[in-house]
């Protein structure tokens, strides 16, 4: 008998283009389902067991960690939902802020990942920076988020707007004195000067910055950045 009876391979379910991402999959494999963009897995369904350790699960430790009373959190790049699904998991009473470009992306998110069964979120689509500027336009106060997390990947592409120093002086404003900045950045070798470049600029506006290198799968690994406002 072939040991490989019985498996089955990932299967497509759904393929579409948008403007911001351009090819996006909805891919299934067993139990899992993944978005996938530029072949970077972008969001996987919460109940998959690869999600505590791969960069969502970790986002989570991190949190617990450094943000156990944690009420007020906001996430840029909202891409299927896993994320959100998590915090709300993990943090039932906390209202959940989520900003993404991509209707397109919001839509899958909605279709294939029950975001709407997230109680306590809201979902802006609109471009992050102006977001985080113009917040009071959102109903978002200056310094009312107890965490902020930037995860704005289009693919492997981190955009030039994640590395501004006008768009991290907007993050801290709304932030809460005590609170959290993570963002998280791809790690793998063709990044990693520029991300450590990226670090080297947090560490002179933020406090206390760490990081976390989460194994992935290959050609896949993640960092995670955090600190708190100066």
């Amino acid at each position: 008998m072939n040991i490989f009876t019985g498996i089955q391979g990932p299967k497509v379910i759904y393929e579409t283009e948008s403007k911001y991402n351009g090819h996006i999959k909805v891919v299934q494999f067993g139990n899992t389902l993944k978005v996938k963009v530029d072949n970077i897995d972008q969001s996987l369904n919460p109940d998959s067991p690869a999600c505590a350790r791969l960069y969502w699960g970790k986002v989570i430790e991190v949190l617990k960690e450094n943000m156990p009373e944690m009420k007020n959190v906001m996430i840029l790049g909202l891409g299927g939902g896993t994320i959100a699904h998590l915090i709300s998991r993990n943090f039932p009473n906390t209202k959940i802020t989520a900003v993404e470009v991509d209707q397109v992306m919001v839509d899958i998110a909605n279709q294939y990942f029950e975001l709407g069964s997230i109680p306590n979120l809201q979902v802006i689509v609109d471009d992050a920076m102006r977001v985080v500027v113009e917040s009071d336009k959102y109903g978002i106060s200056e310094h009312s988020l107890d965490a902020i997390l930037v995860d704005i990947y289009v693919g492997q592409k981190y955009p030039e707007l994640g590395k501004s120093g006008n768009f991290v002086a907007a993050l801290k404003k709304l932030m809460n004195p005590h609170g959290l900045l993570i963002f998280n950045r791809i790690y793998v070798d063709e990044h990693q000067d520029d991300v450590n470049t990226f670090i080297d600029y947090l560490e002179n506006q933020l406090s206390n910055v760490k990081c976390t290198v989460v194994a992935g799968y290959t050609n896949s690994d993640n960092i995670l950045i955090y600190g708190r406002p100066l």
